[in-house]
Formats: structure tokens, sequence, C-alpha cells
């Protein structure tokens, strides 16, 4: 196996199941890829702000949630323009919200009544494990939601900052059945952290694993290919023979490594992180709907978790679609000054950022009936990644399980 993020895990777990014996090669110091914490002065700081879908139908079947400590955020959002702020909510499930809800200009009465029969469609069927199972004629997200009927003014303050942050694009210009599946999956279940961290999730597959099974710092520098086939692989540790090959990295260390065509493009994020003394959102996710928009979204992450800051102190997470080449200083200075036009009461300390320039692979229109096969052409050699279903946790997870069915003959 090479490569200890969420596919190679998985699929590790499955196979050390099915009775294989596993050996994943790890370049980095740590389990989990793009899903891993840091601690900072005593405060928890994933690799970019991302959230578990209770409803993942994969992630459900290999991982605890108990043992996760899960903390829920609360549904819905608030939504700053204009100096001002205005909740929209799911009344059904935050009734306090409902006046807010009602009252809000950000959505026409004909935006919400939309939104509750979405829902309610959602609920009725099972629905696809992933989001490029999906049927239909696919389309970009932008396109979907002006087929059905939602308002400018709707798409424009809610659904660009809110899916502008999931799909890592204010444009929309993602696969609606992106937008489909995520949609299902909120209004089938929570969004929430683990107590501890997005960490928590790697850490728990990789404790389902034999001792040792797991080598960090130890890079794969190339395949053994002998005969036509894949038999092995190598590093500066030396090399090691296989009856097969998984290769569960990022989509283009993945075609470097084995040749095979993978998804071009990607999409990413900045995140920052402050020490604050508040914003007053409680644990709803804060929308940047100004059309100049620097910060897409932000979320005083500690009133979800209190464990991801000191006791007594307060962290809050704020996104960056872009900035990439712009200086660590300008970068945390420009937060401050936008965060402190929507709360001009808080303080804000910077604690420091990270760039995440590969946040996601590519998934404009189309792209999901074009993705690789778990099963390469060369025997030996298999495929694990989220670039195989979906760019989500459950789709890097459904990815690992299902190359573990095709190593083990299933």
């Amino acid at each position: 196996m090479v490569g200890a993020g969420l596919a190679g895990l998985t699929c590790a777990k499955v196979l050390h199941e099915g009775g294989a014996e596993v050996e994943v090669f790890e370049a980095s110091d740590g389990v989990g890829g793009r899903v891993r914490t840091d601690e900072r002065e005593g405060f928890l700081l994933d690799r970019g702000f991302q959230v578990y879908f209770t409803a993942y139908p994969a992630a459900r079947r290999h991982l605890d949630h108990g043992a996760l400590d899960l903390r829920y955020f609360d549904p819905g959002a608030v939504i700053l323009r204009g100096g001002g702020r205005e909740v929209l909510s799911d009344p059904l499930r935050d009734p306090g919200a409902l006046p807010s809800t009602l009252l809000s200009r950000s959505a026409t009465p004909a935006d919400k009544a939309r939104v509750a029969a979405l829902a309610l469609r959602c609920l009725a069927g099972r629905g696809p494990e992933a989001a490029g199972e999906a049927g239909g004629e696919d389309a970009s997200t932008l396109a979907c939601l002006e087929r059905r009927g939602f308002s400018r003014r709707f798409i424009d303050a809610f659904f660009r900052p809110f899916y502008g942050g999931i799909l890592l694009d204010r444009g929309l210009s993602a696969s609606c059945r992106v937008f489909s599946f995520t949609f299902r999956m909120m209004a089938r279940g929570w969004a929430a952290v683990p107590a501890r961290g997005m960490g928590e999730i790697p850490r728990q597959l990789a404790a389902r694993l034999p001792e040792g099974a797991v080598r960090l710092e130890s890079p794969v520098e190339g395949l053994l290919r002998e005969g036509g086939r894949v038999r092995g692989v190598r590093g500066p540790w030396g090399e090691r023979e296989a009856d097969a090959v998984v290769v569960a990295t990022e989509a283009p260390v993945a075609g470097r490594l084995t040749g095979e065509k993978v998804p071009e493009g990607s999409v990413g994020e900045v995140c920052l992180y402050y020490e604050t003394s508040g914003v007053g959102a409680g644990k709803k996710v804060l929308l940047n709907a100004e059309e100049d928009a620097f910060v897409n979204n932000a979320v005083e992450i500690s009133n979800v978790s209190g464990l991801y800051a000191p006791p007594g102190r307060r962290l809050l997470y704020a996104v960056v679609l872009g900035g990439f080449d712009l200086p660590d200083g300008e970068l945390l200075r420009r937060g401050v000054e936008e965060l402190s036009r929507w709360c001009p009461r808080a303080d804000f300390r910077p604690l420091g950022l990270r760039r995440i320039p590969y946040g996601q692979f590519a998934q404009p229109p189309g792209v999901h009936a074009t993705l690789p096969k778990n099963r390469t052409s060369t025997p030996g050699l298999f495929l694990a990644g989220e670039y195989t279903v979906d760019s989500s946790i459950n789709g890097a997870i459904l990815s690992g399980e299902r190359a573990a069915r095709e190593v083990l003959g299933r």
C-alpha cells in the first residue's frame, strides 16, 4: 500500500479483515493525508476547514462515531453582508431560528419553499453511495440551482459562500452531482467534527491495523515491474515485493508513479487560524455574501468542540479561496481586517495559516464518468483515492473499500 490517507488506510483495513498481509508506506510523518490535525499553543488546527457528515454511507461502515466523540454544528448559517448579519436555518432542526429565517431578506419565500421541497425529496429515497453515481444529465451547480428556480439573490447570498466552502469555488462550476450528494448528506444527517479534531478519523482507521503495518517517513519512489506486471515497490529504504500494490496517493502523485491517466486540475484554500474573543455566531458557520469577499467563510470551531482550544479561550477558522501567492503576513492581516468589519467588538490574534493548493481534484460536469477504475490494466496494480469516486471523505473511504475488494477478488 502506497499512502496512509483515508483511502489507503481503509483499503488496508479491509484487506487485513479479509486475511491479507498488509504493509503501508507513507512519505510523511503521520497518517491521514489531507485529513490531519496539528497542535499549536494548545489549540487544535485541522489542515483546512473540514467537516464530517454523519450520513456518509461508506464512512459509517468503517468508523465508530461513538469513539470519535462527534460534536455537531448547528444547522444553517449566519449571512454577513452590508455591515449586517442575518440567520438562515432549518426551522425543524433549529426552532429558535424560525423568526430570523422567516424574516431573512437573503431568500425569497419561494426560495425557502424550494429548499424545503428539495430536503423532503432527499429524505424520501435511498440515494447513491457517492456523488458520481447520481443519475440524470450533469451540469454545473450554478446551472442546477438556476434550473430549480432559486433566485439570484439567494444564490449569491447563501449558495456561493456556503457551497463555495464545500466545493472550494464560489463560481459554483463544479458538477451538480456533487451539490446533490452533499445536500442529501446534510438533509439526512449532521455536520460534525471529532471532539479532538479531524485527525481522529485516520487515527481510528490506523488503529485497526496490526502494529507496525504503517511505515511513516518511508516514501515510495517507484514500482517494481517484471513481465508486464507490478510486483512491488522501491524507495530509499530498499525494495519490497508484493502480490499486489495499491497506490493510494493524491491524483498527481499517483499519475507520476503509475503512468495511469488521472484527473487533472485542482481547487484549494488557505485556512487562517485566529484566537478570538468571540464572534457571536454560536455553532453556526459565518458566510461572507459580499461580492468582493476575501474571507469566504469562518467558524468559531471551539464553540463546536471546546477541546479545540485551551480552557477559557476561543479558536476561529477562516477560509480564503485563493491568495496562495500572498505573503503570510498579508493573508493574516487582510483576514483580520475583514473579520473585524463583521465583528467590530471582537479581537483576533493570528495563530498561523495553512496553504492547501490541492484541496480537491477539480470536478467539472461530466468528470465522474471519466474517472479511473480501482483495478488498472496492469496486473498487480490497483488505485485507491477520492479521484476514483468523488472528492469527499466518503469518496476516499469508498474508494479504499472498493480497491480492497478488487484485490481480494470479491
